[in-house]
């Protein structure tokens, strides 16, 4: 008997959907069956783009722009994905921002910028998201991204990484809390995945160059992470959660 994910009737709600991770992680839960909200807040003809695809390939989906930073903007959110697709079964807290600093030069603005989109948002989608699966009593998921960087120590990004660590933390949290009302949450931890705002504007990337630093000899792509994250939200993980899952080619194996 052939395992399939299937999400058909789900109806799920990905942030930072319009570039990058976000576009592969949706791409996978439609691929699955599931309806898409695609939020985003820089990239909205990414957002655009990308739910003209899915509803050309029959998929329902919508797009809503919001500032993470602001609990208000994820209440409409919330409601918006509600009123026009139904009661959320799947949230994936993909937005983030890196912006790299060495850390004594890094200003308080800076500070608090990362750790309201990082952290602030995603605790926030996620209690308002429960709530809704609370609420109608589904047996929900809930993926965050989560990074390498929660794990090991890279160069001027002090200041994301502790966004991450605590993120790791948090899943964990958050799933022992949840656990009883039958949702479940897990975080994915990409490394070394290729995107826009990362990877392609930086003027001394090199594609192999990258790769060889690998095990697995190549940098990632979001198609590299999108099937995992169905997965985690299929039955097919019915009794997972609480875990922290690192793709990244084998990038933690060289320390």
């Amino acid at each position: 008997m052939a395992l399939t994910i299937d999400l058909t009737g789900k109806v799920a709600l990905v942030t930072g959907a319009g570039t990058g991770i976000g576009v592969g992680i949706a791409e996978s839960l439609a691929e699955a069956g599931a309806d898409v909200a695609l939020a985003y807040h820089s990239s909205g003809q990414g957002a655009q783009d990308l739910a003209s695809k899915l509803r050309a390939a029959g998929h329902r989906a919508i797009t809503v722009e919001i500032d993470l930073r602001n609990v208000a903007d994820i209440d409409r959110l919330v409601a918006t994905t509600v009123e026009q697709l139904g009661p959320i079964d799947v949230l994936i807290n993909n937005s983030g921002i890196t912006d790299p600093h060495p850390p004594l030069e890094l200003t308080e603005e800076q500070w608090d910028r990362t750790l309201d989109i990082n952290l602030k948002g995603m605790f926030f989608c996620s209690q308002r998201a429960a709530r809704v699966m609370i609420e109608h009593r589904l047996r929900g998921s809930i993926v965050n991204l989560s990074s390498v960087h929660s794990h090991n120590v890279y160069p001027n990004h002090t200041h994301y990484a502790a966004t991450k660590a605590a993120i790791n933390h948090m899943t964990r949290s958050l799933a022992r809390h949840l656990a009883p009302h039958g949702i479940r949450v897990n975080a994915i931890a990409p490394g070394a995945v290729e995107v826009p705002r990362y990877f392609r504007t930086m003027p001394d990337y090199d594609r192999d160059d990258w790769g060889k630093r690998i095990p697995l000899g190549r940098v990632g792509t979001p198609a590299d992470i999108g099937p995992t994250a169905a997965f985690l939200c299929s039955d097919l993980a019915s009794w997972l959660t609480g875990q922290v899952i690192f793709i990244d080619g084998g990038g933690l194996l060289r320390g």
